[in-house]
């Protein structure tokens, strides 16, 4: 909340005391939407943008941008058995930041959601604004978050120079025990099980694009601590009559640099793009001792301590081609590719099974390396090593109705006898009722194949359930 105070005090007073001349505007939509399973037709209750609205008030060469979003869900209690609050949304200011426009370029300040990358999806560079778990199969700035930063760009003829600190530790927004979504962690630590960071955890990015007749080059560096928690050690206590032992296990978020490169190239009606990025992580919890967080006056003795001290290094890229085909049909092909280069860690010696994010893991089968976690990059991550990605659009009575098929193939077979173990394959159309009215109707069909690897704890595999239909009636303004 003192941020928050801060910087909005900050752009109040910018915008007050400047005496040009005023321009405010205004957009948004309403959003009314219904989804359901097709195993047993029910309900999916996650929530949506129920509300948007992006406010900007221009003084000169300050503008105040804002967007503010009502996030809906339906209420578990319907009955006002155990709950007579009758709210069902929560108000989300997802941007809120000042802009000042210069004679050499542009600098921001506030709540602002940051999108890098050539790829229009799934970028591995796209790492500067954390993401919303729950708008996974959305797009663009909308399954992102907004981060307290600063950003200054800066033009040179063909060349744009950008740069973004922020004083924060960001992470995603990842749901806790939510039986309604359909990526699952399998272990939701406590905050007495998750390692401090030692001083100011600051994020700071920059990056240098060159554009050419045939399209552009551009170079990305960013240093921050991860999105996602990870394990990061344990503790072994005894009590003072060493009949009893307990283990404490330690999460934590790695320190980890990135260096990308990405291109858009343009070869008449082919437009190609692509992003791939490097990344060197390391856990700095080289001492994880402590006395026991729950019952220190009964486990009074920390016999053993086992920081896991990772360090990896790992890429992830993605190539992406747009291409216009025989009957005005818009074509996009993804291809995403990630990998571990490098890993080394301690070993851990512990007797029971733990679980870590993203996997479940059993004592028998304990290697540091299987468990390993990316925590920064392309969401796809988390699902595959290795996607194809297609899409087909079509547009029919001057735009009024719009057809796309889209699918995503899981293609990493390792150890996998067969082609491809898991697929999404998704149809919809939208159609324009009457001006800003837009009905939308979809159909999505997960499969995961129970016989991989991971048994029935890959990733598409359980997000079978997750199969639906959905209708979408937006109104924008």
């Amino acid at each position: 909340m003192r941020w928050n105070k801060l910087i909005l005090s900050s752009l109040l007073l910018l915008i007050t005391t400047s005496k040009s001349e005023t321009i405010n505007t205004y957009k948004g939509y309403v959003d009314f939407y219904y989804i359901s399973r097709l195993s047993d037709q029910s309900i999916i209750n996650l929530p949506y943008r129920i509300f948007h609205l992006n406010v900007d008030h221009q003084n000169g060469d300050l503008m105040l941008r804002s967007t503010i979003a009502l996030e809906h869900k339906l209420r578990k209690d319907t009955y006002f058995l155990s709950n007579n609050s009758p709210t069902d949304f929560e108000l989300d200011m997802r941007e809120l930041y000042l802009q000042m426009f210069t004679s050499w370029g542009e600098i921001r300040l506030g709540k602002i959601i940051h999108t890098w990358g050539n790829a229009d999806e799934n970028s591995p560079v796209d790492i500067a604004s954390p993401f919303d778990y729950y708008y996974t199969f959305d797009s663009g700035i909308d399954k992102k978050l907004a981060i307290f930063s600063s950003a200054i760009d800066l033009y040179m003829e063909d060349m744009k120079l950008g740069l973004i600190f922020s004083p924060l530790h960001n992470t995603h927004r990842t749901p806790q025990n939510d039986d309604e979504f359909p990526i699952k962690l399998p272990v939701s630590p406590s905050e007495d099980q998750i390692m401090k960071i030692d001083g100011l955890p600051y994020e700071l990015g920059a990056y240098i694009n060159r554009s050419f007749s045939f399209g552009d080059i551009s170079l990305n560096y960013f240093t921050g601590y991860d999105r996602l928690f990870n394990l990061s050690g344990v503790n072994v206590f005894r009590n003072k009559f060493e009949t009893q032992t307990d283990i404490d296990i330690l999460y934590g978020y790695r320190n980890t640099n990135m260096i990308g490169f990405g291109s858009t190239l343009f070869f008449g009606d082919l437009e190609l793009r692509g992003d791939i990025a490097v990344f060197n992580t390391e856990d700095e919890n080289k001492n994880i001792s402590r006395e026991h967080p729950k019952f220190p006056e009964v486990f009074d003795s920390l016999h053993y301590s086992y920081p896991l001290n990772e360090k990896a290094k790992y890429f992830q890229a993605t190539v992406q081609l747009e291409a216009e085909l025989p009957f005005d049909i818009k074509f996009v092909g993804q291809f995403f590719n990630y990998d571990t280069l490098d890993y080394s860690s301690d070993s851990l010696p512990v007797n029971e099974d733990i679980s870590i994010p993203n996997l479940e893991i059993n004592v028998d089968e304990l290697d540091p390396k299987n468990i390993f976690t990316p925590g920064y990059g392309s969401s796809l991550a988390i699902m595959t090593k290795k996607a194809l990605i297609l899409s087909l659009e079509k547009k029919f009575f001057d735009d009024q109705l719009i057809l796309t098929a889209s699918s995503i193939f899981d293609i990493d077979n390792t150890d996998y006898d067969g082609t491809y173990p898991g697929s999404i394959l998704s149809f919809e159309a939208a159609y324009t009722l009457i001006d800003n009215l837009e009905l939308t109707i979809g159909y999505t069909n997960i499969k995961g194949d129970k016989d991989h690897p991971l048994g029935e704890n890959y990733r598409l595999y359980i997000m079978e359930d997750f199969s639906h239909i959905r209708a979408d009636l937006k109104y924008s303004f």
